[in-house]
Protein backbone atom coordinates (compact mmCIF):
# COMPACT_ATOMS: atom_id res chain seq x y z
CA UNK A 1 0.00 0.00 0.00
CA UNK A 2 1.43 3.45 -0.90
CA UNK A 3 2.66 5.77 1.85
CA UNK A 4 1.84 9.49 1.79
CA UNK A 5 4.57 12.14 1.82
CA UNK A 6 5.00 14.14 5.05
CA UNK A 7 4.94 17.95 4.78
CA UNK A 8 7.70 19.28 7.08
CA UNK A 9 6.27 22.82 7.32
CA UNK A 10 2.72 21.63 8.07
CA UNK A 11 2.58 19.18 10.99
CA UNK A 12 -0.48 16.95 10.76
CA UNK A 13 -0.71 17.16 6.96
CA UNK A 14 0.56 14.84 4.23
CA UNK A 15 0.55 14.87 0.44
CA UNK A 16 -1.58 12.15 -1.14
CA UNK A 17 0.31 9.77 -3.43
CA UNK A 18 -2.61 9.60 -5.88
CA UNK A 19 -2.96 13.13 -7.31
CA UNK A 20 -0.65 15.09 -9.58
CA UNK A 21 0.36 17.52 -8.28
CA UNK A 22 0.11 15.96 -4.80
CA UNK A 23 -2.63 17.57 -2.70
CA UNK A 24 -2.76 18.10 1.05
CA UNK A 25 -4.70 15.75 3.32
CA UNK A 26 -5.38 16.49 7.00
CA UNK A 27 -4.24 13.53 9.15
CA UNK A 28 -4.04 15.34 12.52
CA UNK A 29 -4.69 12.95 15.38
CA UNK A 30 -3.77 9.88 13.33
CA UNK A 31 -0.74 7.77 14.16
CA UNK A 32 2.02 6.66 11.80
CA UNK A 33 0.99 3.56 9.87
CA UNK A 34 -2.74 4.40 10.02
CA UNK A 35 -4.73 3.58 6.89
CA UNK A 36 -6.42 6.61 5.32
CA UNK A 37 -8.66 6.89 2.27
CA UNK A 38 -7.64 9.70 -0.07
CA UNK A 39 -10.52 12.22 -0.13
CA UNK A 40 -9.77 13.03 -3.79
CA UNK A 41 -9.49 9.52 -5.29
CA UNK A 42 -11.07 7.29 -2.59
CA UNK A 43 -7.96 5.06 -2.64
CA UNK A 44 -6.29 3.98 0.61
CA UNK A 45 -2.77 4.98 1.69
CA UNK A 46 -0.68 4.85 4.88
CA UNK A 47 0.28 7.77 7.13
CA UNK A 48 4.09 8.11 7.25
CA UNK A 49 6.05 8.47 10.48
CA UNK A 50 6.77 11.93 11.87
CA UNK A 51 3.57 13.78 10.89
CA UNK A 52 2.02 14.01 14.36
CA UNK A 53 0.95 17.57 15.13
CA UNK A 54 1.50 16.95 18.85
CA UNK A 55 5.24 16.15 18.45
CA UNK A 56 5.87 19.33 16.47
CA UNK A 57 3.83 21.35 18.96
CA UNK A 58 6.09 20.15 21.74
CA UNK A 59 9.18 21.40 19.92
CA UNK A 60 7.54 24.73 19.04
CA UNK A 61 6.43 25.20 22.64
CA UNK A 62 10.03 24.77 23.78
CA UNK A 63 11.14 27.63 21.51
CA UNK A 64 8.23 29.81 22.69
CA UNK A 65 9.36 29.76 26.33
CA UNK A 66 11.53 32.83 25.83
CA UNK A 67 8.61 34.82 24.44
CA UNK A 68 6.06 36.61 26.67
CA UNK A 69 2.89 34.70 27.42
CA UNK A 70 0.15 35.28 24.85
CA UNK A 71 -3.16 36.82 25.80
CA UNK A 72 -5.94 34.34 26.69
CA UNK A 73 -7.18 32.42 23.67
CA UNK A 74 -10.71 31.93 22.50
CA UNK A 75 -12.21 28.57 23.43
CA UNK A 76 -11.15 25.92 20.94
CA UNK A 77 -13.64 23.99 18.89
CA UNK A 78 -13.99 20.23 19.09
CA UNK A 79 -11.22 18.28 17.30
CA UNK A 80 -11.79 17.15 13.73
CA UNK A 81 -13.14 13.61 13.54
CA UNK A 82 -10.85 10.95 12.07
CA UNK A 83 -13.80 9.67 10.05
CA UNK A 84 -13.71 12.70 7.78
CA UNK A 85 -10.25 12.66 6.30
CA UNK A 86 -10.96 15.33 3.70
CA UNK A 87 -8.49 18.19 3.68
CA UNK A 88 -9.83 21.45 5.06
CA UNK A 89 -8.82 23.20 1.86
CA UNK A 90 -10.96 20.90 -0.29
CA UNK A 91 -14.35 22.44 -1.20
CA UNK A 92 -17.35 20.30 -0.39
CA UNK A 93 -18.57 18.15 -3.30
CA UNK A 94 -21.74 19.36 -4.97
CA UNK A 95 -23.49 16.00 -4.56
CA UNK A 96 -22.81 13.14 -2.12
CA UNK A 97 -21.53 10.60 -4.63
CA UNK A 98 -18.55 9.10 -2.76
CA UNK A 99 -18.69 7.31 0.59
CA UNK A 100 -16.50 8.51 3.42
CA UNK A 101 -14.51 6.16 5.59
CA UNK A 102 -16.11 5.97 9.00
CA UNK A 103 -14.57 5.27 12.40
CA UNK A 104 -14.56 1.67 13.52
CA UNK A 105 -17.64 0.93 15.63
CA UNK A 106 -17.41 -1.15 18.76
CA UNK A 107 -16.55 -4.81 18.19
CA UNK A 108 -20.01 -5.92 19.33
CA UNK A 109 -21.79 -4.17 16.41
CA UNK A 110 -22.23 -6.27 13.25
CA UNK A 111 -22.43 -4.08 10.16
CA UNK A 112 -24.46 -5.20 7.13
CA UNK A 113 -22.87 -5.50 3.69
CA UNK A 114 -23.94 -3.48 0.67
CA UNK A 115 -25.36 -5.29 -2.37
CA UNK A 116 -23.23 -5.48 -5.52
CA UNK A 117 -24.95 -4.29 -8.69
CA UNK A 118 -24.78 -6.66 -11.69
CA UNK A 119 -23.12 -5.01 -14.67
CA UNK A 120 -21.83 -2.06 -12.60
CA UNK A 121 -18.47 -3.08 -11.07
CA UNK A 122 -17.44 -0.79 -8.23
CA UNK A 123 -21.00 0.28 -7.44
CA UNK A 124 -23.20 -1.08 -4.66
CA UNK A 125 -26.59 -0.48 -3.13
CA UNK A 126 -26.41 0.70 0.47
CA UNK A 127 -28.55 -1.40 2.80
CA UNK A 128 -30.04 1.90 4.04
CA UNK A 129 -30.63 3.94 0.85
CA UNK A 130 -33.15 3.60 -1.96
CA UNK A 131 -32.26 1.14 -4.75
CA UNK A 132 -31.71 3.95 -7.28
CA UNK A 133 -29.14 5.63 -4.97
CA UNK A 134 -25.86 3.96 -5.95
CA UNK A 135 -22.67 4.16 -3.88
CA UNK A 136 -19.27 4.14 -5.62
CA UNK A 137 -16.82 1.87 -3.74
CA UNK A 138 -14.32 1.50 -6.60
CA UNK A 139 -10.89 0.55 -5.29
CA UNK A 140 -12.01 -0.12 -1.73
CA UNK A 141 -11.21 -3.54 -0.28
CA UNK A 142 -13.92 -6.08 0.56
CA UNK A 143 -15.13 -5.67 4.15
CA UNK A 144 -14.02 -2.02 4.52
CA UNK A 145 -16.44 0.09 6.51
CA UNK A 146 -17.97 2.98 4.57
CA UNK A 147 -20.57 5.58 5.39
CA UNK A 148 -23.67 5.70 3.22
CA UNK A 149 -23.58 9.18 1.63
CA UNK A 150 -27.39 9.34 1.65
CA UNK A 151 -28.16 8.29 5.23
CA UNK A 152 -24.83 8.57 7.08
CA UNK A 153 -25.09 4.98 8.38
CA UNK A 154 -22.22 2.50 8.25
CA UNK A 155 -22.04 -0.60 6.09
CA UNK A 156 -19.33 -2.84 4.63
CA UNK A 157 -18.07 -3.21 1.06
CA UNK A 158 -19.29 -6.52 -0.42
CA UNK A 159 -17.38 -8.90 -2.68
CA UNK A 160 -18.04 -7.99 -6.32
Amino acid sequence: MPVAQAVPDLPGYVRTPFTNPPRLVDVRGMSAGSKVVCPYTQRPFLVPGGVSASSSLASSNASDRSKPAPSPERPRTAPVSNSNVAAMTNPAPSAPTQPKVAPAPSASVELPYGSPIAGRPGFVNSPYAAKHQLVDVTGLPVGMEVKCPYTGKLFRVPAQ
